[in-house]
């Protein structure tokens, strides 16, 4: 992991090559997102690739890709009721993802007091097709959904209520153990937050490859200097731009400092939790809400970010050599600000051989045709729009004089009463399946396995054969949500004789 030697509060920026996202340069393509904004900070819509110029460690390149992305206000706007619904509309171009952490153990009764109402403005203001969620130290990211639901965000927002120096009482049950640690939970409290937020940026960099905005609710952030150089890679990597807000409004005096320690020295260097703050916004591409006593305005600016970009992409000059590589982006245009990350991390050979392995081998065609028939099963019935349909199975086809195997017939296994078939073979990970398959006299050796949907073999199964059936019985429980392919085989005069059926486990 590289580190980021912190010298004094806003001079790191300088006098280091900022920390910007690892671009994979297996594929030697750099994108880098632009924002463009007139003197009264509006984004700029009218631009062409031409009116741009990138420098590559300071040589012109070409620009290989030119988008430019908008918030759309007019988009459909479906509900999310399941993570798939979230996936899909999270990778929409035109659906922007706005991401709140309310670090409740870092901010006072007056703080909490200040910053709700702006925030519930914020939310109340973004077009019916974004998504937003609310966040905290304790729940995992992957246990919140995103939503379009304001009136649901609107309440979260006005519940919560900061605890900062509040040790009881405990509200989740891992601050049992914070109390069991007085002199440390300062320090626990520090490392939760800072765990969480890494956790975060990391979530958000699997629902969308464009950008993602995390406002930071929080007085201050208390971590060491290798907690600050992962926080800063994770979300760069991810692309996710970090908006801190200090809800104390504006400060007179000094602030009491958060004390960084540099890998490599042994002393600490001081800096103040708002320098703190401008680092992480300057480094992700954000802003720093500090010093304000009215919030509404700077936090609006964080949708008004999102609400036009262009996003470049131009080959690199460079081989995987692992280095920084500077990137500037300037524009033929006068009196405009152009926002935009400074470089990016060549991947080493090393890496660019590890994040990109060789090309899977090409599916089998047996697998392949089962999967279309799973696909021909979850096509819409407008006869039959259940989610499922159900009825006793019909008789399966006996095996031709040749064939040793019949055709497969899926069906749900119930714990109290007969086994229904499944026309529809997608199922939930509470079903258990019941896949049996019609056998030739005497009955033959029958294998079954398991394959994933590129027909490579992740475990064998357990087959019972009587009455000219072969009988499979898979619990779903284990499984995780993806397609999956059964294969039966067995030996036949002609040599293996094998069948496929496909199935998915969906949320």
């Amino acid at each position: 992991m590289r580190r980021l030697l912190v010298a004094c509060a806003l001079c790191v920026a300088s006098a280091q090559p900022p920390q910007t996202p690892t671009f994979r340069a297996g594929t030697n393509l750099v994108q880098v997102d632009v924002i463009v904004a007139d003197r009264s900070d509006r984004p700029l819509a009218d631009l062409a690739a031409s009116d741009f110029t990138v420098l590559d460690d300071g040589a012109p390149v070409p620009i290989a890709a030119f988008r430019f992305l908008r918030a759309s206000f007019e988009a459909a706007a479906d509900p999310i009721k399941r993570d798939a619904d979230e996936e899909r509309e999270a990778a929409r171009d035109d659906v922007r993802i706005f991401a709140i952490f309310l670090d409740d153990y870092h901010v006072g009764w007056a703080g909490q007091r200040r910053v709700i109402e702006p925030l519930v403005r914020f939310v109340q203001a973004l077009p019916p097709a974004d998504l937003v969620a609310v966040f905290n130290p304790i729940v995992p990211a992957r246990d919140v959904r995103f939503t379009r639901d304001r009136a649901d965000t609107v309440k979260t927002l006005r519940a919560f209520e900061g605890r900062q120096g509040i040790y009881v009482p405990p509200k989740y049950p891992p601050e049992e153990e914070h109390l069991r640690n007085l002199p440390r939970i300062e320090m626990l409290r520090a490392q939760v937050t800072y765990t969480a937020l890494v956790g975060l940026a990391t979530h958000l960099g699997g629902l969308k490859q464009g950008r993602k905005s995390l406002i930071v609710v929080s007085e201050r952030l208390t971590m060491d200097h290798t907690d600050l150089d992962d926080l800063l890679n994770t979300a760069n990597r991810n692309n996710v731009s970090l908006y801190p807000v200090d809800p104390r409004g504006l400060l007179v005096g000094s602030d009491r400092p958060v004390t960084l320690v540099p890998f490599m020295r042994g002393e600490g260097v001081s800096v103040s939790p708002q320098d703190l703050f401008r680092v992480l916004a300057d480094q992700t591409g954000g802003r720093a809400v500090v010093n304000r006593n009215d919030l509404g305005p700077a936090i609006s600016q964080v949708s008004l970010d999102s609400s036009a970009y262009y996003l470049l992409g131009y080959v690199s000059p460079h081989p995987n050599d692992g280095k920084f590589h500077a990137v500037t982006v300037r524009l033929n245009r006068p009196r405009v600000t152009v926002r935009a990350r400074k470089g990016y991390w060549a991947w080493t050979a090393a890496e660019a051989a590890a994040a990109f392995p060789p090309a899977p081998t090409v599916v089998p065609p047996a697998v392949q045709q089962a999967l279309n028939g799973l696909a021909d099963s979850l096509r819409p019935d407008p006869e039959m729009p259940v989610r499922r349909r159900l009825g006793p199975p019909p008789p399966t086809p006996a095996p031709k004089a040749s064939s040793v195997l019949g055709e497969p017939a899926v069906m749900v296994a119930r714990v109290r009463g007969a086994s229904q078939l499944a026309p529809r073979r997608e199922f939930t990970r509470r079903d258990q399946l019941l896949i049996q398959i019609t056998v030739a006299e005497p009955p033959p050796a029958v294998v079954v396995r398991l394959l994933d949907r590129l027909g490579s073999r992740l475990t064998d199964l357990p087959a019972t054969t009587a009455g000219g059936l072969c009988e499979v019985k898979l619990l779903l429980g284990s499984l995780g949500l993806g397609d999956y392919v059964v294969e039966f085989e067995a030996a036949a005069a002609s040599g293996p004789e094998r069948r496929h059926v496909a199935f998915r486990v969906a949320p």
